[in-house]
C-alpha cells in the first residue's frame, strides 16, 4: 500500500557499535496501524528489547520519531517523540519535546531514527537530506547542552540545523537525565538522556530542506486556515503566549493541586504568588520562545539580565517541583536551578521529588550534614537547591545516590518510604490527584510511570471534552464516578496525539478531535474516524502495557497511590478529599479489558496485536515493516 502523504516511509537505522547506517521502509498499512511518533517507537522497541536488556547497555534501542503532522507547516507540529527502555524505572520510557527536531527530521527525508549499540568514544550523528554520518564528538564530551548547540551548528556549517544533545548529567548516567532540543525543548522524563550517555552519543544534529509529501495541499490549507483562526480567538491562546505554563501556579495552589512541602501541607499562597505569574512574567521580562509554526510560544525566554539564563525559563512543573514542593519562594533560585538542569540535561520533575525526599529525611534526622558535605537541607533554602542540583548532575557526594532516583534512595533508607512520592519508580509530577480525581490514572497507571500528560484526563474537569467519543459534559473534580472510564479514553487519545505528533495545548485552544482528524486526513489522504483514532491510541497503550509486564511489572503492585497522597488535606482547595483510587483503577482496567491490569487475549486480537509475540527477537535488526 503506497503512502500518499505525511510520510516518506523511511526509517534511518544507526548501529553505533559497528559505526554503520542503513535505511528501512514501511508501508501505509504499518503507518495507519501505528501512526508515527511514539506509536512507531512502541512497535519497534517492543519487538527488540527484552527483560534481559540493560537500559544502559548497547542492547537498548533509542528511537526518535515524527508523525504525519511534521510533514505540514501547521501550528502544534513542532514536536518530536523519543523512546527507549527507561533506566529510571526499567519499564517503558518515552518523551515528547518541542524545539525543531521533529520538523527538521521530516524535512531531512526520514520519519524516524533508530539508534542501537554503543560507540567506543563520544560521537554525534549528523543527518541531512537523506544522508547520515557518525562523527567524532570527543571534544564535546563534558560540555553543557547550550554550548553543544552552538558548537555543532558551527561544525556542520548551518545555523538552521537543530541539535538534540545531552549534558554532563547524561554522560554521568543520572537515571533521570534529559535530552535537550535547541536550548528550550526537552525530552525530560524517563532518563532518555542517560540512554544517550550510555551509548556515548553526545548529540543528534539534523538539517532538512526536502519537501514532505501532502496528499491534498489545497484541502489542508483551507481546513488549517479555519482551525487556526478559531484557535487564535480562544483566551487560553493569549494566556499561554504571555504567561506560559507557569500561569497555573497560583490557581493550582488555590484548588489544592500544587505540591507543597513534599505534598504534605495544604496552603502556600504567598509563596505561589512569588514564583508564579504575573510576577514571573514581569520580573523576568519574559518573551515567548516558540517551537516552529506555533502561535503561542509557551516556552520562556528570559530577557532581564538580573536573571541570567542560557536556556528556556521555568514552566509550571519546574516552578512547582523546584519551588513549592521545597517551599522555595526565591524566583532567582528557581531560575538558576532550572537553567542548570537544562544545561546539564536533567529532569526538573524528578530532581524536585528526590530533593524533597532528601529535605524531609534531613528534617527527621535520617540524613545529616555529614551525608551532605555540610549543606543544610532546610525547607525554603535556595542555596541548598542550587548546590544539590550541581551535585546530582555531577554525581558528587550525596548527589551520587540522589542521581539514582527515588526507589534506590528508599532502599538505602527504608524508614523514608513515606517521603517518596512515586508510582512505578517515577516521581509524581505537580498534579495532586486529591484535587482532580481524574488525574488518578495518569498518576498511578501511566505506562511510562507516574505522569501528568500521559492521558491528561484533568481536561474533563476543566471543560476540554471529547464529544466525538461520548465525553460531552464537564465532570465534578471530586466525583469519582466515570473517572476510570474517562482516564482510559483520554489516555488513548493522548497516545494518538503523541503519535501524530501534536502539541496538546491546542486542545485547550479549542482545536477539537474532529479538527485534528480533518487535518490528518488532508495530509495523508485517509478517512480516519474518531473511533479509529481512539483505537490507534489504545493499540499503542496496550502494547506498552505488554512491554512493561514482560519487563517484570506486576500491575497490582505497581499501580498504587503513594501513601502521602492517600490521606486528605486538612485545608486548602482540596480539604478533606480522599481519592477512591482502587475503585477508579478497577473501572479503568474494566474499560480497557485488562483483568488485574493484564490485557486479555481477546483485547490483543481485537487490536491486531495477537501475533506480535511470535515475531519478537532478542536484539534489533534493521528491517522493512509491512502490515
Amino acid at each position: 500500500m503506497v503512502l500518499k502523504g505525511g510520510y516518506w516511509g523511511k526509517i534511518l537505522c544507526v548501529d553505533l557499535s559497528r559505526g554503520e547506517t542503513s535505511v528501512s521502509t514501511f508501508d501505509e498499512g504499518f503507518a495507519r496501524k501505528y501512526l508515527g511518533g511514539v506509536g512507531l517507537a512502541t512497535r519497534i522497541i517492543y519487538e527488540s528489547v527484552t527483560k534481559n536488556t540493560n537500559p544502559l547497555g548497547p542492547g537498548n534501542v533509542l528511537v526518535f520519531a515524527t508523525g504525519p503532522y511534521q510533514a505540514a507547516n501547521i501550528a502544534s507540529s513542532g514536536r518530536c517523540s523519543a523512546a527507549a527502555k527507561s533506566p529510571l524505572t526499567g519499564y517503558w520510557g518515552e518523551g515528547l519535546a518541542g524545539g525543531h527536531m521533529g520538523p527538521e527530521l521530516k524535512r531531512a527525508g526520514f520519519d524516524a531514527v533508530i539508534i542501537t549499540g554503543g560507540a567506543n568514544k563520544p560521537v554525534y550523528l549528523w543527518i541531512s537530506d537523506g544522508k547520515a554520518e557518525i562523527r567524532d564528538a570527543s571534544k564535546l564530551w563534558g560540555m553543557e547542552t547550550c554550548d553543544v548547540v552552538d558548537a555543532l551548528k558551527e561544525a556542520v556549517g548551518d545555523a538552521k540545523a537543530t541539535v538534540s544533545s545531552i549534558g554532563p548529567a547524561g554522560e554521568k548516567l543520572v537515571r533521570y537525565a534529559a535530552i535537550v532540543n535547541d536550548k528550550h525543548g526537552l525530552f525530560g522524563r524517563c532518563g532518555l538522556g542517560a540512554v544517550m550517555g550510555s551509548k556515548k552519543l553526545k548529540a543528534v544534529v539534523v538539517r532538512g530542506t526536502l519537501k514532505p509529501p501532502i496528499a491534498d495541499p489545497d484541502k489542508l490549507k483551507n481546513i488549517y486556515q479555519d482551525v487556526i483562526k478559531r484557535a487564535k480567538e480562544v483566551p487560553f491562546t493569549e494566556l499561554n503566549r504571555v504567561h506560559g505554563q507557569a500561569a497555573s501556579v497560583v490557581p493550582r495552589e488555590e484548588n489544592g493541586l500544587l505540591p507543597m512541602k513534599n505534598w504534605a501541607i495544604d496552603n502556600w499562597t504567598e509563596g505561589a504568588a512569588k514564583i508564579g505569574t504575573p510576577r514571573m512574567t514581569e520580573e523576568l521580562q519574559i518573551k515567548p520562545w516558540a517551537c516552529p509554526f506555533c502561535i503561542m510560544g509557551c516556552h520562556r525566554r528570559i530577557t532581564n539580565p538580573k536573571y541570567p539564563s542560557k536556556t528556556g525559563g521555568p514552566e509550571y512543573e519546574t516552578a512547582a517541583m523546584l519551588g513549592s514542593d521545597l517551599l522555595i519562594d526565591d524566583l532567582g533560585a528557581v531560575v538558576k536551578a532550572n537553567d542548570l538542569c537544562n544545561r546539564y540535561g536533567m529532569d526538573t520533575i524528578e530532581l524536585g521529588a528526590v530533593l524533597a525526599w532528601a529535605f524531609e529525611c534531613y528534617e527527621n534526622g535520617l540524613i545529616t550534614k555529614e551525608d551532605t558535605d555540610g549543606i543544610e537541607l532546610k525547607w525554603g533554602d535556595a542555596d541548598a537547591l542550587v548546590k544539590l542540583t550541581e551535585k546530582v548532575a555531577k554525581r558528587e557526594g550525596i548527589g551520587d545516590l540522589l542521581a539514582e532516583g527515588l526507589r534506590p534512595c528508599v532502599n538505602k533508607i527504608p524508614e523514608s518510604k513515606l517521603y517518596s512520592v512515586e508510582a512505578m519508580g517515577q516521581a509524581v509530577a505537580a498534579h495532586d490527584p486529591r484535587a482532580f480525581f481524574s488525574e488518578t490514572i495518569t498518576t498511578i497507571a501511566s505506562t511510562r510511570g507516574s505522569c501528568h500528560v500521559h492521558g491528561f484526563a484533568e481536561s474533563v474537569e476543566l471543560g476540554a471534552l471529547l464529544p466525538e467519543l461520548g465525553i460531552d459534559e464537564t465532570l465534578d473534580r471530586f466525583d469519582a464516578n466515570k473517572k476510570g472510564y474517562v482516564g482510559a479514553i483520554y489516555q488513548d487519545i493522548a497516545q494518538f496525539w503523541n503519535s501524530l505528533t501534536w502539541c496538546m495545548f491546542y486542545f485547550f485552544s479549542g482545536v477539537t478531535l474532529t479538527d485534528e482528524l480533518n487535518l490528518l486526513n488532508a495530509i495523508t489522504g485517509w478517512d480516519v474516524t474518531p473511533q479509529e483514532a481512539q483505537e490507534m491510541g489504545e493499540r499503542i497503550v496496550c502494547l506498552q502495557q505488554m512491554f512493561n509486564i514482560e519487563n517484570g511489572m506486576i500491575p497490582a503492585k505497581e499501580n498504587v497511590m503513594p501513601e502521602r497522597l492517600d490521606v486528605p488535606h486538612k485545608g486548602g482547595g482540596a480539604a478533606g478529599k480522599v481519592v477512591p483510587w482502587k475503585d477508579i483503577l478497577n473501572e479503568y482496567w474494566d474499560t480497557k479489558d485488562w483483568p488485574k491490569g493484564i490485557p486479555a487475549k481477546s483485547k490483543l486480537a481485537g487490536l491486531g496485536l495477537a501475533d506480535l509475540e511470535a515475531k519478537k527477537v532478542p536484539s534489533f535488526k534493521c528491517q522493512d515493516y509491512r502490515e
